[in-house]
C-alpha cells in the first residue's frame, strides 16, 4: 500500500510523510527531498523526525532568503512554500504539553515562511481578522488580483489538526488557478486560535462558520452570491454541522464526509474497552491507552492532540465528554 511506502514499520510516520510529499504539486515539497528526509529518520523516533524535517525546513527557508536577496522571486516563493510544509510536517508530533515553546516556534516558522511566500506571489494576499464572540478569529484571503472585483470565493475550514496555511496546499493554490477567491481561518481548536487565545473546539459549529460567512458579505471583493465552504478532514463534520444552520453559501464541500467523529477513534478499539469508557472504569482502560500510545505512534498523537484541542487534561473526560458531543451535538 502506498501509505506504508516511507516507512513501512509505522503508519502514522508513513502517512505524515506522504501528506508533505503529496503537496509537490503546488510547491509544497520537492519528492527527492522528501526521499532524503525519510531516510534519515528511525522509525517511531519523533526526535529523528523533528530534527530531519526541521534542519531541512530551515535550509529551505535560507535558500529562499538569498534567492531573494538576489532578485530570483519564483525560487525564493517555491523555497518558503517547502519551508512552510518542512517546518509544519516537523512540529506535528510535539504534543506532550500544551505550552511547548518548541512546537510554538515551528508553528510560527511556518505561519512566517507561508506568508513570505505569498508576498512573492502573483496573487493579491491580506492577512484578516474575523470578529468572533469579544475576539477575532485569524485567517488570511488570497485573491487574483488587485482589482477588488467581486470574485467567486472558497472558504477553508480545516480540521483536526491542519493549519491555515496547509489549507492552500490542499485547495488553495487550485482555486487560485481557477481565479477562485480562497479565505482560510483558523478556528476554535485550530493553529493561532488555540495557540494564542485558548480557544478549544466546540461542537455547534454554526457559532463559529457564520460569523466566517458574516465577515465574507462584509468584503467588495467577495461575490455574496458565489461562496463555497470546503470542510475539509474533521472539518467535514464541522462544516456540515455549521451548515444546518448557516444557509448563505451556495455550496459545501465535506472532504470527508464524517458523520461520527468518535467513531475514529472507536474503529480500531476492541467493543470491550468501549464499555469500560461508557460505564465509567477509568483506572483500567488509561492503564490500557497509556500502555497502547507505547506501541503506537498514531494513538499517542491522536490522544494527546484531543486532549489539547478540546481543552480536556483527562483522558476520560476527552474520550466520554467531548468527543461524544460532536457525535451528539449535547454537553
Amino acid at each position: 500500500m502506498l501509505i506504508n511506502h516511507f516507512f513501512k514499520a509505522n503508519k502514522s510516520f508513513s502517512y505524515e510523510a506522504l501528506r508533505a510529499a503529496g503537496y509537490s504539486n503546488h510547491g509544497g515539497a520537492d519528492l527527492g527531498e522528501v526521499i532524503a528526509i525519510c531516510s534519515k529518520i528511525r522509525h517511531g523516533n519523533e526526535d529523528d523526525w523533528l530534527h530531519e524535517w526541521q534542519k531541512a525546513a530551515e535550509r529551505a527557508f535560507s535558500n529562499a532568503e538569498l534567492s531573494e536577496f538576489v532578485k530570483n522571486q519564483k525560487s525564493a516563493y517555491h523555497g518558503y512554500l517547502r519551508a512552510s510544509n518542512y517546518f509544519r510536517t516537523a512540529e506535528f508530533y510535539r504534543r506532550d504539553v500544551d505550552e511547548d515553546e518548541i512546537s510554538n516556534f515551528l508553528y510560527g516558522r511556518s505561519e512566517t515562511a507561508f506568508a513570505k511566500a505569498m508576498t512573492l506571489s502573483t496573487f493579491t494576499y491580506e492577512s484578516i481578522s474575523i470578529p468572533y464572540e469579544g475576539t477575532a478569529l485569524p485567517g488570511y484571503l488570497i485573491c487574483p488580483d488587485s482589482t477588488k472585483k467581486p470574485r467567486r470565493t472558497v472558504i477553508f475550514n480545516g480540521g483536526y489538526d491542519s493549519t491555515m496555511s496547509e489549507g492552500w496546499f490542499a485547495i488553495g493554490a487550485a482555486a487560485l488557478d481557477r481565479g477562485y477567491n480562497f479565505l482560510a481561518f483558523d478556528g476554535p481548536g485550530q493553529g493561532a486560535a488555540l495557540r494564542q487565545q485558548n480557544l478549544h473546539f466546540r461542537h455547534d459549529w454554526e457559532n463559529v462558520i457564520t460569523p466566517v460567512v458574516d465577515y465574507a458579505l462584509s468584503r467588495e471583493d467577495i461575490d455574496g452570491n458565489a461562496m463555497v465552504i470546503f470542510g475539509w478532514s474533521m472539518g467535514g463534520y464541522l462544516v456540515a454541522r455549521g451548515a444546518t444552520q448557516e444557509h448563505r453559501a451556495r455550496a459545501i464541500v465535506l472532504d470527508d464526509g464524517v458523520y461520527d467523529f468518535g467513531s475514529a477513534f472507536r474503529a480500531h478499539q476492541p467493543s470491550f474497552i468501549q464499555k469500560m469508557v461508557e460505564q465509567r472504569y477509568d483506572s483500567i482502560y488509561n492503564w490500557m491507552f497509556h500502555c497502547a500510545q507505547f506501541f503506537s505512534t498514531g494513538i499517542r498523537w491522536a490522544l494527546q492532540n484531543g486532549k489539547w484541542t478540546f481543552g480536556e487534561g483527562k483522558l476520560r473526560n476527552f474520550l466520554r465528554g467531548r468527543v461524544s458531543e460532536l457525535d451528539t451535538g449535547e454537553y
